[in-house]
């Protein structure tokens, strides 16, 4: 009798795939070691992913999708704005697949979730179209990077980190 296809499989390989994304970030994302955390074959994962960019693709929309989870319940840019700060703290490795070339996808008009939203709280806050705000948004999604990329570093003190989100 042959076997039946594992329908869960690939669920079994992107969350084994972001468990070690965001414990370890890429330098433990390794095709053998997703494998072997999904419970199947290096072979099985190149069926399903045509290699490690491919992938990441799929762990990047994950992580975008977990960051507009958390901004989507805000009803002012001020709240988006501080909830952000706070998934980046908390999330770093996700912020991580958020960035990693993030200003391409928005050149290559990708998914952006969470920075639509924020041109739709924009809209509702002070009117007109989302795409009316585009260039606010942009430098808010700089500042927020510039933050993030700020209070991952290493050594901040903590004065300084409370200093940079109240900001």
């Amino acid at each position: 009798m042959p076997r039946k296809p594992d329908s869960k499989l690939e669920q079994r390989i992107l969350n084994a795939a972001f468990k070690l994304w965001v414990h370890g970030g890429e330098h433990a994302l390794t095709m053998r070691a997703v494998a072997r955390g999904a419970g199947t074959t290096t072979p099985t994962l190149y069926e399903r992913f045509r290699d490690k960019s491919d992938l990441m693709r799929a762990l990047q929309a994950r992580a975008q999708q977990n960051l507009f989870e958390a901004v989507e319940p805000a009803r002012s840019i001020t709240e988006a704005c501080r909830i952000a700060i706070e998934f980046t703290v908390a999330h770093g490795h996700e912020y991580e697949l958020i960035a990693k070339g993030w200003g391409a996808r928005l050149s290559r008009k990708e998914p952006t979730p969470s920075f639509d939203l924020m041109k739709a709280r924009l809209a509702d806050q002070f009117g007109g179209a989302p795409d009316d705000h585009l260039q606010l948004a942009l430098g808010l999604v700089t500042l927020y990077h510039g933050a993030s990329m700020l209070l991952l570093g290493e050594g901040i003190q903590p004065q300084t980190a409370t200093a940079i989100k109240e900001a």
